[in-house]
């Protein structure tokens, strides 16, 4: 549950609110669930919707999104710490239970939310007092035994395995630092961290062109992937951070990258913006929503309807390739990041062998131990050359990841989308003439593992599509959108 109070002092009343987060549905009381959001931003969220719906409210009780709160139980909560002012509330241990603020701080501050830490009271007390120029905010326990440490997954959803919950805390004493040093904090940008990998930075650089509330200008990318915030026409400002994008095996855990990144981008860097973690705080796959969509909804977009949803709009405007169709061409990629994302040499030598049959030329992407028997090994290691190689072709095949989505959702290119073990809906793009998606649609599909199928067995994942289906959506699309035929 996500629970807010509002109260109004002119009315002496006081109006309950309870939402949970959306399961795929716009209902009033449910809001987008986001993979990328900080608690704080749901904490936001509330604040909008139940000052919109009461205007009048002055003083608002948020609880805190990572403890699944009713808002009776605020209300038993707010009474029994006896605060009258802003403050917090907190278990017998000092953990935030909710937070009492003025709406001056959301009028004013609102953003400043994304930066409490919601694990540890007295840092967000101190962060509130020198926001606000008030000594000594009190953190009081109200009554509630310790929640202890959060779990690997939280009652409410938080996934916190790797410890990820504490790089709030990182985010919240560099903002306090800033915030305690420097006279102009207030007019200082917001940067979302989200850097790693290629797709991560793409999504977010789509989503920032979507949006009308963005509380973000700029945004953490690792060095590697320095072309993708220009190739795709990005509004935010790209801040370099020259580290190898984190481990996928597990070796380095979510926070501690985090804590690396910030060292390594240096005071200079951290002490002139307000740094805020966002890398899958929620399960991404338990809701049909696109990971642009939670992108949007982590950068400020309220995504209240389904109609703002990459499902409900049109993508890229789609092209086609300019070269004669005498030959066609279609490019594979075949590296999806990790084993169970990848599709097999098999696989792709079997269709390869059939397209060729039929008179196709063959090209797969950084992969020169496939080349022979007519297919090509090509070299697409920016955006700039992969753009050169989708464009000298008339389809392309690819797995989820970066390219598929680069030559989907920013060049609109006619493209197959190979799904193993993740699902379409999270990451596909729209279903005009142009786009297809081909898996085995299994009902173990999102199984969440890596490495090793855990129903079957083994390093290859049964969700992907036979050869014979992928073979038959490129021609299909060769020849509704080409007049291509065998």
């Amino acid at each position: 549950m996500l629970s807010g109070l509002a109260l109004s002092s002119s009315s002496m009343g006081m109006r309950r609110y309870d939402y949970r987060f959306s399961h795929g549905g716009f209902r009033s009381d449910e809001i987008f669930d986001s993979a990328l959001a900080v608690p704080g931003r749901y904490m936001l969220e509330i604040a909008r919707r139940m000052l919109a719906d009461d205007p009048s409210a002055d003083w608002l009780v948020l609880g805190n999104p990572l403890l699944p709160l009713t808002s009776e139980r605020l209300k038993e909560f707010l009474a029994v710490s006896g605060l009258k002012g802003m403050g917090i509330a907190t278990d017998a241990k000092g953990f935030p239970v909710l937070y009492l603020l003025p709406r001056s701080v959301i009028d004013d501050y609102g953003r400043f939310l994304l930066l409490l830490s919601t694990t540890d009271a007295k840092l967000d007390a101190q962060l509130l007092s020198a926001m606000l120029e008030i000594e000594n905010i009190p953190s009081i326990p109200c009554g509630l035994p310790a929640v202890g440490r959060l779990p690997g997954l939280s009652s409410n959803g938080w996934l916190n395995g790797d410890l990820r919950l504490l790089s709030m805390q990182l985010s919240c004493k560099a903002a306090l630092k800033i915030i305690e040093t420097r006279p102009d904090w207030r007019d200082l940008p917001f940067t979302t961290y989200y850097p790693m990998h290629a797709g991560d930075v793409l999504f977010f650089c789509i989503a920032s062109k979507r949006i009308e509330q963005n509380l973000f200008s700029k945004q953490v990318v690792c060095t590697s992937y320095h072309d993708i915030p220009e190739a795709c026409g990005s509004k935010l400002e790209m801040v370099p951070l020259k580290l190898p994008w984190i481990p996928r095996d597990g070796s380095v855990s979510e926070m501690q990258y985090f804590d690396h990144s910030l060292k390594r981008l240096g005071p200079e860097v951290t002490g002139s913006q307000f740094i805020v973690f966002a890398r899958l705080l929620r399960l991404y796959s338990h809701t049909p929503f696109h990971l642009i969509d939670h992108a949007r909804f982590a950068l400020g977009d309220p995504m209240e309807s389904f109609e703002k949803t990459i499902h409900a709009q049109p993508s890229a405007p789609e092209a086609l390739c300019a070269r004669p169709i005498d030959k066609p061409r279609v490019l594979f990629h075949l590296n999806g990041g990790w084993t169970l994302k990848n599709l097999t040499d098999d696989t792709f030598r079997q269709a390869a062998r059939s397209l060729t049959s039929l008179g196709w030329e063959v090209a797969v992407i950084d992969r020169p131990d496939l080349q022979g028997n007519g297919v090509t090994s090509v070299d697409a290691g920016e955006a700039v050359s992969l753009r050169r190689e989708v464009e000298a072709s008339h389809i392309f095949v690819g797995v989820d990841s970066f390219p598929h989505h680069f030559v989907r959702q920013v060049m609109g290119w006619p493209t197959v989308g190979l799904f193993g073990n993740t699902k379409p809906t999270n990451s596909d793009a729209t279903y005009l003439r142009g786009y297809r998606t081909s898996c085995r649609d299994l009902s173990c599909n999102r199984c969440g593992a890596w490495y090793e199928c855990p129903l079957f067995g083994g390093d290859v994942c049964a969700n992907f599509a036979g050869p014979e289906r992928i073979v038959a959506d490129v021609l299909d699309l060769a020849q509704s959108l080409y007049g291509i035929t065998v």
